[in-house]
């Protein structure tokens, strides 16, 4: 080929892949099931549920479904229809139906316009569906009978119709009246407003049941069985909402003590999202469930046990009247915007109702098993958006979502996301939206360009990591100017986030903090900040308002003794304690930066490592214990009997990494390695192999370099013992070079004094004559 052309074709194909990444990521598709609302809009449905045998376990009734083609020409109408027969089909102009699995064709004999309004009447009877997993479907239970709206299993999951004929997907929405026939010792509940009950004179009362806001067909619902009603009343932003809660007889006893809470849950929901959206709160015991039907939320008869520990799973549910029922996911790739937000919410409620330290702790238990499990639960790691249907109801979707949703909110900061939130469920009230949806509205009404944040934590698997490499400050009027170096890690995805929003807080000798943000993009950014006071410290996301692959724990340690740094595989160890010390433990799920020299014999993990920070007292001594386990962990670190597992450290990322002493607690699979004396930096496990050499390399032996007392006042003492001439200079936290001093081979120990240097941190580097690193340590001075 023409080199010319060739770097022109190349050009035009790399600019078409280009475009079609670009897509690929900015598009939301639609369900992927062929959806019959691409071409009928059913307007209202009137169900008519005129037996329902518990014990034959089957159904008879009729469904009127009134609609208006969205095309002209159509000559045939299609209906979801699963399991039952049917009987007859009525209408105007009909020439005849065919039924085929879960298909129902209606034919015309001429064609339709969109100016048509069609009524259909069909007749039908059976056993009802039950999805594969034995969750969504029409159930019966003992003298009870109900449908649950979703399957699990069933693709496409909507479940309407397993019990009347419909159009059945997440974008079609519809009136509703429901009428279910029941003996007169029963009660039926569904959604909307109870319009009346006709007792039929045979032994037999009808409930018709009226919706005034539109539903897709999966969250109309229909309970009957021996209930009692109980019955209350809140008074809403808008004004009073029925509440109803359809419980067991034995269970009547139980309902003030379960629901508790349900006002200042709505309330909270209130406050933050805008009014309660239907006409009534609603309750229905059913032997399966959770389930969001609108107003008439199925709950398992488990959940209604008088105390409080079940309460998030009904705030679950009522969340849902926001997230899902109020505003439907558009496809069921969308359905993180139900789900994921439902789970999230499950914290919201528990940080307005108690108190926030509860919440992230909530979240942060999640976060850990989000982490930990979600790829091996739903075979692998996928975005949240888009995933494949057989896991649409995993967790990717339900956990990982809530972390999205997290992290969403911390992106934009309280203001915009409740605020923007609130907008955009009005923009989209009872319709469906989908991801990009709420991405460009967001973007617009709030004036941040949300691309990058959606590109990054929506439609790409895997996690983030970010962490602070190191801080440099300088005194300046009225306090210090500090830069602080920030790098951005990757866990199971493979690009780089853009637009990143990190709180980084400064903590002072006095434990006074300071928060800013830097925004930054790629790998690594850096910031310099005014922060009011010396800072001893720089951490990233202090408040945890992001959902990086990060566990952090905090705590203020007081008094000697053994403390677990939960959520974070370590342990501190207090063997001396003279005035308070506060330690913070950060768990990263991400592979360290690498060694900077060569050392072919050790590997360090590429999995995980800890950053250790803090304010240490005068005094304060303690022990590091970092846990192992070549069956979890650390499986891809110890791969063979040759691995000898250790533990390197360094003060931060313009070091590089050290061995320090430590002892190894447990069986040989399991445990933990325990460094003598715990510092402020980082810590990552690492394996020798012991075929490759006989001995550690001498950058990486422990005895090279000692100072000690750590931290010192005024003076410290130094050992050194290299087999080669070596020079020690020492520096202090800008790097300047304070002393050198060069050394013959052998053992040497000197003590060396602060003079007039201030307090501080200050670094001795061992290097050879030729400037090569041997090894460095970190000194405090006080």
């Amino acid at each position: 080929m023409n080199p010319i052309k060739f770097v022109a074709f190349l050009t035009f194909f790399l600019s078409i892949l280009q475009m079609q990444i670009v897509f690929a990521q900015n598009t939301c598709a639609t369900a992927t099931n062929s959806i019959y609302s691409d071409t009928v809009d059913v307007l209202h449905y009137g169900i008519h549920l005129t037996g329902i045998n518990v014990t034959t376990k089957t159904i008879q009734g009729y469904t009127e479904v009134q609609l208006v083609p969205k095309l002209s020409g159509l000559s045939e109408i299609k209906l979801d229809l699963a399991e039952l027969i049917v009987d007859q089909v009525t209408g105007i102009d009909l020439i005849g139906f065919n039924q085929q699995g879960q298909k129902l064709k209606i034919a015309f004999a001429h064609p339709l316009t969109v100016n048509d309004t069609i009524t259909i009447e069909v007749q039908y009877h059976g056993t009802t569906f039950v999805d594969p997993s034995g969750w969504g479907g029409f159930h019966f239970s003992g003298d009870y009978a109900f449908n649950l709206g979703v399957g699990f299993d069933a693709i496409p999951h909507n479940l309407g119709k397993a019990w009347f004929p419909c159009v059945d997907d997440f974008r079609d929405r519809a009136l509703y009246d429901v009428y279910i026939t029941v003996p007169n010792n029963r009660k039926a509940s569904s959604g909307g407003l109870l319009n009346e009950v006709t007792d039929n004179g045979d032994g037999t009362s009808t409930w018709h049941w009226k919706t005034t806001y539109s539903l897709p067909t999966y969250l109309i619902s229909a309970s009957t069985g021996v209930y009692l009603l109980v019955s209350d009343t809140y008074n809403g932003i808008s004004g009073p909402v029925p509440i109803t809660f359809y419980c067991k007889p034995a269970d009547t006893v139980r309902v003030a003590g379960t629901f508790i809470h349900l006002k200042d849950i709505l309330r909270i929901y209130e406050d933050h999202f805008g009014p309660y959206p239907f006409e009534r709160v609603g309750y229905t015991a059913t032997a399966e469930g959770a389930m969001e039907h609108a107003a008439n939320i199925s709950y398992k008869y488990s959940g209604w046990d008088g105390g409080t520990a079940n309460e998030w799973w009904y705030a679950h549910e009522l969340s849902h009247m926001w997230f899902g029922d109020m505003v439907t996911c558009a496809s069921a790739e969308d359905m993180w915007l139900n789900e994921g937000w439902a789970v999230w919410c499950e914290s919201l409620f528990m940080e307005f109702l108690y108190d926030k330290p509860l919440a992230q702790e909530y979240l942060r238990g999640k976060l850990r098993d989000v982490i930990q499990q979600t790829h091996l639960k739903d075979g692998g790691y996928f975005a949240v958006y888009g995933v494949p249907q057989s896991i649409t109801y995993g967790n990717t979707v339900y956990e990982k979502g809530a972390q999205v949703t997290h992290s969403l909110r911390g992106y934009l900061g309280d203001s915009l996301f409740f605020n923007g939130m609130k907008a955009y469920l009005q923009q989209f009230a009872y319709k469906p939206a989908s991801t990009c949806d709420l991405r460009d509205f967001l973007s617009s009404w709030t004036g941040v360009d949300m691309n990058d944040f959606f590109d990054a934590w929506v439609f790409s698997p895997g996690f983030l990591n970010y962490s602070i490499g190191y801080m440099q400050s300088v005194q300046a009027s009225q306090g210090f100017d500090v830069t602080v170096y920030i790098s951005q890690k990757l866990k199971e995805s493979t690009v780089y986030a853009n637009s990143n929003h990190l709180e980084v807080t400064f903590m002072g000798r006095d434990w006074q903090l300071f928060t800013d943000t830097i925004v930054f993009s790629g790998k690594q950014g850096h910031k310099t900040f005014h922060v009011p006071f010396e800072p001893v410290e720089a951490m990233a996301d202090f408040n945890e308002k992001l959902s990086d692959a990060a566990i952090s724990y905090a705590a203020s340690i007081k008094q000697t003794g053994e403390m677990d740094f939960q959520g974070t595989y370590s342990r501190v160890v207090t063997t001396q304690v003279i005035d308070s010390s506060y330690v913070r433990i950060t768990h990263n799920w991400a592979g360290p930066d690498s060694l900077n020299g060569s050392a072919p014999a050790l590997r360090i993990s590429n999995n995980h490592f800890w950053r250790v920070e803090g304010i240490f007292s005068n005094g304060f001594k303690a022990k590091g214990k970092f846990f192992f386990s070549k069956s979890s962990l650390d499986n891809a670190l110890m791969t063979g009997p040759n691995d000898s597992l250790t533990i390197l450290y360094r003060p931060d990322s313009r070091s590089d990494w050290q061995s320090v002493s430590f002892n190894r607690l447990g069986p040989g699979n399991t445990g933990f390695l325990v460094v003598d004396s715990l510092a402020r930096g980082e810590y990552a496990l690492a394996a020798w192999d012991k075929t490759f050499s006989i001995a550690e390399p001498e950058k990486f032996k422990n005895n090279q370099l000692k100072i000690y007392p750590n931290p010192a006042h005024g003076h410290c003492t130094i050992e050194i013992d290299t087999p080669w001439s070596s020079v020690l200079s020492i520096y202090d936290s800008m790097g300047n070079k304070l002393d050198e001093y060069p050394f013959r081979a052998g053992k040497h120990e000197m003590n060396w004094c602060t003079r007039d240097t201030t307090a501080g941190i200050y670094y001795f580097r061992l290097h050879s004559r030729s400037g090569r690193e041997i090894t460095s340590k970190k000194m405090i001075f006080n």
